[in-house]
């Protein structure tokens, strides 16, 4: 980012004990010393989360970099299927989350499910009533009609790419907005893993430029991002530095799948270890 979230809470702070007026000067420099002292302590208050800080980081999450791939999907130009689907997220898991974290992670992860669900044409009511739960849980119901619209039928590859655009970037605002930075995060982490078992899975099938498409090397410059701004969060939501620690080998396991299929039982382990 063009600036630390570190530093900016540190201007923040000074910027907040300079607005004091004069007669309780005192008492609004004891203040922003007390912020300033957590920030380098690693405790800062979630109400620091400035409207600036906002701003940055949804355009940071905004600017991650796009692909064909949905298009190429629906027009049948890149296939992907897999033999079977036992290497998804069981639906079962969801009576075994009990945190915050937990729980945004597998929303993320059931949102990839079903993207290949639907990708291959197949049954997603189970994982359509598992994101329901588990976004009423998180309360962040508005995200399921933010995901459940749809391209217009007959749209162009320009006009589809530009309704995922809108709809990544919909989700993204509205986040925001509820103050669930976190979850989001979470969610894109959780979502990463389960597309990179994807690609480990033995069984995957893919017809066409899957590369071209961003089946792979958009993973790459995705995560890169995701990590970036899990670096600067974690001062905020402490749960996100397991979150990047976790995640931080995945890059290199997603470069090709032949990578990932060498790695499938690091990244299976991975998506455990999330989840625990």
């Amino acid at each position: 980012m063009k600036k630390s979230f570190v530093s900016l809470l540190t201007v923040a702070a000074f910027l907040f004990g300079m607005a004091s007026c004069n007669s309780s000067a005192k008492k609004a420099e004891a203040e922003a010393k007390t912020e300033q002292d957590a920030v380098i302590a690693g405790e800062v208050s979630k109400s620091l989360l400035t409207e600036e800080l906002k701003v940055e980081v949804t355009q940071f999450l905004k600017d991650m970099p796009e692909s064909d791939l949905a298009y190429k999907l629906a027009t049948g130009e890149v296939e992907v299927s897999v033999a079977n689907t036992d290497f998804m997220l069981p639906v079962s898991k969801i009576s075994e989350l009990t945190t915050q974290a937990q729980k945004a992670r597998a929303c993320g992860m059931y949102f990839a499910d079903l993207n290949i669900l639907k990708a291959m044409k197949k049954p997603t009511t189970d994982v359509e009533n598992a994101l329901v739960k588990l976004t009423t849980d998180l309360n962040i119901p508005f995200v399921i009609d933010i995901m459940k619209e749809s391209a217009p039928a007959g749209a162009s590859k320009e006009e589809v790419n530009a309704f995922m655009k809108a709809q990544e970037d919909k989700l993204i605002d509205a986040m925001m907005e509820n103050d669930k930075a976190d979850i989001e995060i979470e969610l894109l982490g959780g979502m990463s893993v389960e597309y990179a078992y994807l690609l480990a899975n033995p069984g995957l099938v893919v017809k066409g430029d899957a590369i071209t498409a961003g089946l792979s090397d958009n993973m790459v410059k995705r995560l890169d991002t995701l990590q970036q701004v899990v670096a600067d969060l974690a001062k905020y939501y402490p749960d996100l530095t397991q979150l990047g620690e976790t995640i931080a080998p995945l890059k290199d396991m997603v470069v090709s799948v032949n990578a990932a299929r060498a790695a499938q039982k690091d990244i299976e382990a991975m998506r455990a270890n999330l989840l625990k």
